[in-house]
């Protein structure tokens, strides 16, 4: 699951205390794999991610009493803005086509230095572009000023490693993704640590298993952090 939220004013407290106790009770449902959340560079949004093992059991643990709880709370008071949209890996021999979402995680030891950091910002806002990625679309219609989202340092359980970034993109076919993974700038990416990289196709929903379904059952969610 690819999601972000931002918080409606004053609860901040109430909903970090509420993520504190949540976690263990999501790592303990059948095929929880990861649950990874951060903040993004130059974005007002805030990442999260759960991970299980097949998409069936995602389905299970969205349906306990546990999850329905806190959603409801999320929804009701703390989120003033927030999309979702799933993902799998490919199956074994599946040819991919179409649309593809891309996770590279860089792994250190400590945070990146403040250089560092902006060097790697800097690098991808010359490169993405003319590899085609696809803009960045948050809630339907907003778009990020570039297209990616860099995240970190990520709090994470369980923990991967004591400092750890993801660079999340988007792009309409592989062949694209593909072509950008084997560019200088990812060469120098490499060499930021300990450097990993998996890509996604979409899962949908049938209209009336989510709430506020896109048409296509891809996306979710409602909000707005457009800048008036």
């Amino acid at each position: 699951m690819e999601a972000c939220f931002t918080l409606n004013p004053g609860v901040d407290d109430e909903f970090w205390a509420a993520q504190d106790k949540f976690g263990p009770i999501a790592a303990a449902a059948p095929g929880f794999r990861a649950v990874i959340g951060g903040p993004i560079a130059g974005s007002p949004w805030l990442y999260f991610s759960g991970k299980w093992a097949t998409p069936d059991l995602m389905d299970e643990w969205y349906h306990t009493r546990a999850h329905t709880a806190v959603q409801n709370k999320a929804h009701e008071k703390w989120f003033k803005s927030v999309y979702l949209r799933k993902w799998r890996l490919p199956a074994e021999g599946e040819e991919v086509r179409g649309r593809v979402f891309s996770e590279i995680a860089i792994a250190r030891e400590t945070p990146l230095p403040e250089a560092e950091y902006a060097a790697i910002l800097s690098s991808l806002n010359a490169s993405l572009p003319s590899f085609n990625a696809r803009p960045f679309e948050t809630v339907i219609g907003e778009f990020e000023p570039h297209p990616y989202q860099f995240v970190g340092p990520l709090q994470e359980f369980p923990e991967v490693a004591p400092a750890r970034y993801l660079l999340l993109t988007h792009w309409d076919s592989l062949a694209d993704l593909q072509a950008w993974l084997g560019s200088p700038a990812v060469a120098e990416l490499r060499k930021a640590g300990d450097f990993s990289a998996e890509h996604y196709v979409p899962i949908f929903h049938e209209q009336g298993e989510r709430e506020r379904l896109t048409p296509d059952g891809f996306q979710r969610g409602w909000g707005s952090e457009a800048v008036s």
